[in-house]
């Protein structure tokens, strides 16, 4: 189910302008295009039954569910993997200072809730050595 926020402007003829609708896809979007401006953080893993599901790209972008409620307030679970050997907690405090901030900046909303789910450990980007 999709919950949309609906804020008017202030102020005289604020009847005339109209209003903003944000909808939780609209800041699931903007929240997974945050997450890129962090370091260490990748997409997340899948899994089934608590394995990894071999195929999926931690290169891709974390994922975002966004929950918007009617006071301009927005609630967000994220999953994602980070950057073995970076402290997952460093990294996930600074992806939610992040997200609380930028969310704010962009779309006017106020983050009350950011969970986290790590869900892989990424091995650091290296080249891929070949036996001969």
């Amino acid at each position: 189910m999709d919950t949309a926020i609906t804020t008017s402007a202030e102020g005289p003829g604020a009847a005339q302008r109209g209003s903003t609708t944000i909808s939780d896809r609209t800041v699931e979007r903007i929240a997974a295009r945050v997450l890129t401006e962090v370091e260490n953080i990748g997409g997340a893993a899948g899994r089934l039954l608590g394995i990894a599901v071999p195929g999926e790209h931690t290169e891709d972008s974390a994922r975002v569910a966004a929950k918007v409620s009617g006071d301009s307030v927005a609630a967000l679970d994220v999953r994602l993997s980070v950057a073995y050997p970076r402290s997952v907690a460093h990294t996930t405090e600074e992806a939610r200072a992040r997200l609380v901030r930028r969310v704010a900046d962009l779309t006017g909303l106020t983050v009350t809730r950011v969970d986290i789910t790590v869900t892989a450990l990424r091995a650091p980007d290296s080249p891929t050595r070949r036996v001969r």
